[in-house]
């Protein structure tokens, strides 16, 4: 039978997979000790894994969740921010599209609009361009079944030579240290798409905040745009505000967009 404590060390790491140990003791109201045992006891029946100065659950290293598993949660929030996001680009703009979900849900939209040169690493989006209406070019790399994305040294190459007047970049967790992602490679072409925009926007919905991913890829201050729904905490709201970032709000329609 589970120590009663260590069930709700892991109804902690339920509603978020990675914790800094002294912030999971204050929330549990244990000392240091107490939950280092109880820490190397849960690791050891398997149930979480220590990192330094915090402790994930398991889950979270077991592999990311693929494509359509991510895609399919959080629709309605995802939808209103790509509707959003439209809004800022003009019809002469380069635009780059990031590999995440939301990322995939702007380019559909931006791919039916004449006149609009978009660049993107996401295969997902380039199988879209049989329909589109816009200019769509694929960075070349080696393919990442997980996030359905060409990444690698390729795909850096390519982007050496490009500009943008605007990047849409998404993120797996975002905390008061910055956006952050699941894989170094990842992580590589998400600076470097940063680096060579004129407008760096942060599309990204309230779940991801304070659930910090393992590679972290840019400060808060590094983005110009956030948008976000309206789920976001206001501690999220006021640090976004410290760091400079304009933070667009949206809220789902009923219709949940397209």
């Amino acid at each position: 039978m589970i120590h009663p404590r260590h069930e709700s060390i892991l109804a902690q790491l339920g509603k978020k997979p990675l914790w800094n140990t002294e912030a999971l003791g204050k929330k549990l109201k244990v000392s240091k000790s107490t939950l280092r045992r109880d820490l190397l006891e849960l690791e050891h029946l398997g149930h979480v894994v220590r990192v330094r100065g915090g402790v994930m659950h398991r889950d979270q290293v077991r592999g990311e969740p693929n494509f359509e598993a991510r895609r399919a949660r959080r629709v309605e929030q995802k939808q209103a921010i790509a509707d959003a996001a439209t809004q800022l680009v003009e019809s002469h703009h380069a635009v780059y599209l990031d590999a995440g979900t939301t990322c995939f849900e702007i380019g559909q939209r931006l791919i039916r609009q004449p006149g609009l040169r978009l660049f993107t690493h996401s295969i997902r989006l380039v199988a879209r361009a049989i329909d589109a209406e816009a200019s769509l070019t694929c960075v070349g790399g080696e393919f990442r079944p997980s996030s359905e994305a060409l990444t690698g040294g390729l795909t850096l190459a390519w982007l050496e030579k490009l500009r943008f007047n605007i990047a849409f970049v998404a993120a797996s967790g975002i905390d008061a240290n910055g956006a952050t992602t699941t894989e170094i490679s990842e992580a590589t072409i998400k600076q470097e798409i940063l680096q060579r925009a004129e407008r760096r926007v942060l599309v990204a919905d309230s779940e991801k905040w304070d659930t910090p991913a393992a590679v972290h890829f840019a400060d808060l201050k590094l983005f110009d745009t956030w948008i976000v729904d309206s789920g976001l905490p206001t501690a999220a709201r006021r640090l976004a505000k410290k760091a400079g970032i304009e933070l667009i709000i949206t809220r789902p329609t009923r219709a949940g967009g397209k």
